[in-house]
């Protein structure tokens, strides 16, 4: 009786162990199933927020809007809110909150001449973006709202030369991979290839890391592209950038730059429905990338205003190197993305 009672009790503390690795496995899974994607739609010229459930394929539409231009958004799961930008009475874009539960909106900021590439901090307390200030309509800098203060906080605002392309926020590491590049030397270019009739020069991109407080952390790497998208590794060992051949060219790459060595390893070239790659971001466990692309005509000249046949959300494996189609909108455009880990 006693070794079977003993027996018994080795099988449930074995059973209580593995339901609960178990159990944590599916958690993870569970909030990484879940993204957030933002759609314009040119024919109501409505932007269409959504949620979607990668278990269970369903989408749900949290919000329908008409603003003034292309607007990225941040959702807040904690407080059931969407941040994005709209235009106000003086021509400006301004970041706004909704509330999806009242939903009531309300104007967060008046300063801006321009608002894009929202994003917010792992503690959702913390709004970055990207602006242009009042006085200033070509080199665009990060900004952060504090949704607790109400203050805003402008990174390297004296700096009237560098204009911030792009950035990525991580949650794992609290940091920023960001593309900035010399507004000088980019009008130079365009003048120079407009003077000449030649096909516009990639500008020079400095590749940096920065902490959630706006200190640049490390410098990677100066990069002559046409940069579309950069994500940061969840260990910042590494970074994935995406890239065009040409500014009116669809034909993209992927590429990740080891940040120790500076190697470069390719990872993915555009064929087929993956034309016009972009918005590249690593998933929290660091096995691949989700990214945006576009089905269009690959043999024409592109053109920014084309809205494609399909905008397509996918997913990289770097294991079975494959890719896969997690979303798609028909004659839409799939402005950004995001998801509970980044």
């Amino acid at each position: 009786m006693k070794r079977f009672l003993f027996i018994l009790i080795i099988i449930v503390i074995i059973c209580i162990v593995f339901s609960k690795k178990i159990f944590s496995i599916d958690d993870h899974n569970s909030s990484e199933s879940k993204l957030y994607i933002n759609v314009f739609d040119p024919k109501s010229l409505k932007f269409n927020f959504y949620q979607f459930d990668q278990i269970q394929n369903k989408s749900k539409l949290l919000l329908s809007k008409e603003t003034a231009d292309y607007t990225a958004f941040a959702y807040s799961e904690l407080n059931n809110k969407l941040y994005f930008a709209d235009g106000i009475k003086d021509h400006t874009i301004q970041l706004f909150e909704n509330d999806l539960i009242t939903n009531q909106i309300k104007q967060l900021t008046t300063v801006f001449n321009n608002v894009d590439f929202i994003q917010i901090d792992k503690e959702q307390k913390i709004i970055l973006m990207r602006v242009l200030l009042r006085d200033e309509f070509r080199n665009f800098h990060i900004a952060t709202y504090n949704l607790q203060t109400k203050k805003i906080q402008i990174w390297d605002e004296e700096n009237k030369d560098r204009s911030v392309l792009d950035f990525n926020y991580n949650p794992n590491n609290n940091q920023l991979i960001v593309v900035t590049f010399s507004a000088n030397e980019d009008q130079k270019k365009i003048t120079e290839a407009n003077k000449n009739q030649t096909k516009l020069q990639p500008i020079k991109n400095s590749l940096d890391i920065y902490n959630i407080e706006g200190q640049k952390i490390k410098h990677i790497a100066d990069v002559e592209r046409f940069i579309s998208g950069a994500s940061l590794a969840p260990g910042a060992n590494s970074i994935i950038i995406s890239y065009d051949e040409a500014v009116d060219s669809s034909i993209s790459h992927v590429v990740e730059i080891d940040i120790q060595s500076n190697t470069v390893k390719p990872l993915l070239d555009s064929s087929g429905i993956y034309s016009k790659i972009r918005s590249v971001k690593f998933v929290e466990n660091k096995n691949g990338f989700y990214f945006l692309s576009s089905i269009i005509d690959e043999s024409k000249r592109y053109s920014i205003l084309e809205i494609p046949k399909e905008s397509v959300l996918s997913y990289y494996d770097f294991k079975k190197n494959k890719v896969r189609t997690v979303w798609q909108a028909e004659k839409s455009v799939i402005v950004n993305y995001s998801a509970g880990h980044f």
